[in-house]
């Protein structure tokens, strides 16, 4: 079986910079892609190449089997790709109803249009609104229509660019609920771009990473969580630090040493003998029997836990972690868990 999007060697420059370098990315039917990245990373500039609102420089895109664009050879414009798009700009039809947006891209052949029309405003959470016009409605809820209205053309391919991002907290919550639930009953293949790591906690099946137009990490949710292979995705999925730390070696392996006790990491040694250490959130704890002495400086509340800090004789900033009650300020005792570290080297990592 084709995948539902294949892109091989994907290259593209802007204003004299390479912004996207040699990409190679895979999307299988019926699942969901996630492209992360910081601002600039090139995200939104690939997601647009898919969608044909951009040309590549170099490399091919083949949907559904389909090429698409082969460089300078092949280019198959936009409106005869078949997609379902979903940007932040949201381009309903100012002139029509949200109903008559989201029935007006339903397939020509659906019976009872209006009430499958409503069934989609419905489940993402605006049907109340049918009956109004884009221009009286939020952003928010410009968006959700939008969303309704891409499903409604059962497109095998959905692309959504940030679908999220202009809705409050509680709405996100739902709308990423009820966007996985239709994408995956309608059996949709969907390629979305955030930065927000709850939207790869909640409709991922993949998600690939770029950071300076290269594809750094690919893989399942659950690996980018164990093994972040940047200092830039061990931050998105949520790690504390990236504090610069001393390291000797063993075997051509790191040992870091904390408050006089060396401790093994399952990283190379740096070249430079320093690093960036990154680690979860209960990597470090407090016990009467730790190796290790510390001196507790803050507790502060962040939501149900407290986030501890401890200054650590060796380091020159202090290590923390999230605790589910305060310690009081001065020495302590603590425990670390290497297991829960990542460690980048220093130099080009940062």
């Amino acid at each position: 079986m084709n995948p539902s999007l294949h892109i091989e060697q994907a290259c593209r420059t802007l204003g004299g910079r390479k912004v996207l370098r040699g990409v190679d990315l895979a999307l299988a039917p019926g699942q969901c892609l996630v492209l992360a990245g910081e601002s600039g990373s090139g995200k939104t500039t690939l997601l647009r190449m898919v969608a044909g609102l951009e040309r590549a420089d170099a490399g091919r895109i083949a949907i559904n089997g389909t090429v698409m664009d082969d460089a300078a050879r092949l280019y198959v414009p936009a409106e005869r790709r078949g997609l379902g798009m979903v940007f932040q700009d949201f381009a309903l039809w100012p002139h029509m109803s949200c109903l008559e947006n989201v029935a007006l891209a339903l397939p020509p052949a659906t019976p009872k249009r209006n009430e499958a029309a409503q069934a989609l405003l419905a489940r993402l959470g605006v049907a109340a609104l049918a009956p109004r016009r884009p221009a009286q409605l939020s952003g928010g809820q410009q968006q959700r229509v939008g969303i309704a209205r891409a499903l409604a053309a059962r497109p095998k391919l959905l692309l959504l660019d940030e679908p999220l991002s202009s809705l409050d907290l509680g709405t996100r919550a739902h709308l990423r609920e009820a966007l996985r639930e239709s994408v995956r009953e309608a059996g949709i293949s969907a390629l979305l771009v955030t930065h927000d790591p709850e939207d790869c906690w909640a409709l991922a099946d993949q998600v690939a990473v770029l950071e300076e137009g290269v594809i750094r990490q690919y893989g399942t949710p659950s690996a980018l969580w164990s093994a972040p292979a940047s200092p830039y995705i061990a931050r998105f999925t949520g790690a504390l630090g990236g504090i610069q730390v001393p390291v000797c070696g063993k075997d051509g392996m790191a040992m870091l040493v904390l408050g006089g006790q060396p401790l093994a990491l399952a990283a190379p040694l740096p070249s430079t003998g320093r690093g960036l250490l990154f680690w979860r959130d209960d990597a470090f704890h407090p016990a009467p029997d730790g190796n290790i002495e510390a001196e507790a400086l803050s507790a502060q509340f962040q939501a149900g836990r407290f986030l501890v800090r401890w200054r650590v004789p060796g380091l020159e900033q202090p290590v923390s972690a999230l605790l589910p009650a305060p310690v009081a300020p001065g020495p302590q005792r603590i425990c670390a868990r290497p297991g829960k570290f990542f460690l980048f080297h220093e130099v080009g990592d940062a």
